[in-house]
């Protein structure tokens, strides 16, 4: 049996003092954000350049010759910096490098979607589009007569995806993409 009740006070008053602070941080709740309503928004971040609409202009190709490539799995990345994916390809550099061309300069913008005519295949899934991810041809030797050719990414070079970029050919396609107003 315990001889002094003041050995009992101390863990009680421990317990207290825990209680008491769980509780006091229990009860405050951070204030809640207000929500800001429509018309409060539209007024605060009101800027002409972004509610006056934005104008695209429509190019159009027909006639172009379509090739395939692989890229080794280690490859730097592409033209535009980005890693190669399926459904992007290459198109020339706006000038050839031999007449003072720069291969990150392409003739149609990196990012550039354009829509196909009819769809391609790659691996077995068919491409309505494609997105511009590099520039190949840097010389304009291969299709000088063929400005807008385009040359899509077949997947990482192994024995099946070469076969199937060398089975795929050459083709003509037709396509479309547009290119903002300035």
């Amino acid at each position: 049996m315990v001889r002094d009740w003041r050995i009992l006070l101390f863990p009680l008053f421990i317990v207290f003092l825990f209680m008491a602070v769980f509780f006091i941080f229990q009860s405050k709740q951070p204030d809640p954000k207000p929500v800001p309503e429509a018309d409060d928004i539209h007024a605060e971040n009101a800027d002409p350049a972004q509610t006056e609409p934005k104008w695209y202009v429509q190019f159009s190709v027909s006639g172009q010759k379509a090739t395939y490539y692989t890229e080794a799995p280690q490859a730097p990345a592409s033209a535009s910096s980005h890693g190669y994916f399926l459904g992007s390809g290459a198109v020339h550099p706006l000038y050839p490098i031999n007449d003072g061309g720069d291969a990150l300069k392409p003739i149609i913008p990196f990012g550039t979607v354009l829509y196909l005519s009819a769809p391609v295949e790659i691996q077995g899934n068919n491409y309505n589009s494609l997105v511009v991810n590099d520039t190949g041809d840097v010389y304009y030797g291969l299709w000088r007569n063929y400005p807008y050719w385009v040359d899509i990414y077949a997947g990482q070079a192994n024995y099946y995806t070469n076969k199937e970029a060398y089975k795929s050919g050459v083709k003509l396609v037709d396509y479309y993409w547009y290119q903002p107003w300035i």
